[in-house]
């Protein structure tokens, strides 16, 4: 099994339009249980066009943070989702958790351990949301950012209400 991230599906709707929602899913193999329900949930959104554009890649349980030119897109991927984060005064940490892995032959590495499932929100091509996140009092699951979409196609659910 490879340890890049893979594209397993892809659904757009026909037409790009102002004001576009994708979403893209990253999971862990194998995409089964709750993973499944959440796909089916959004494949379910992209089909009533309640979001414009849905796609699902996949990734390893961890990756070495060192290996950047192997998993440089992957890296690049949660820095982006890390900084997006940061700037909103929100953590992805934990799922998303840098540590020391022991080698079976001595010595260690560091990797990043990767959820099992998160996602991404994206308007007009801008990052608007990641799940899940956290900001140290309430924290926003996969499910809590389908249900808002479902419910509240405009917002998402860590943005405050005031």
């Amino acid at each position: 099994m490879s340890e890049e991230m893979q594209r397993s599906d892809n659904h757009r709707s026909d037409e790009s339009v102002g004001g576009e929602i994708a979403v893209h899913l990253w999971s862990r193999r194998p995409v089964c249980g709750p993973r499944t329900t959440a796909i089916d949930r959004f494949t379910e959104l992209a089909a009533t066009g309640v979001i414009d554009d849905f796609d699902i890649q996949t990734w390893p349980e961890e990756i070495p943070v060192s290996q950047r030119s192997e998993h440089g897109e992957v890296l690049a991927t949660v820095d982006r989702y890390e900084q997006w984060a940061t700037e909103r005064g929100l953590s992805l940490r934990p799922p998303f958790e840098t540590r020391t892995s022991s080698l079976l032959v001595g010595g260690s590495t560091e990797v990043l351990r990767l959820p099992m499932i998160a996602v991404a929100v994206y308007a007009d091509d801008d990052l608007v949301g990641v799940y899940p996140c956290t900001d140290g009092t309430t924290t926003w699951s996969v499910t809590d950012c389908i249900d808002a979409l479902t419910t509240e196609p405009a917002g998402l659910p860590h943005q405050s209400e005031s």
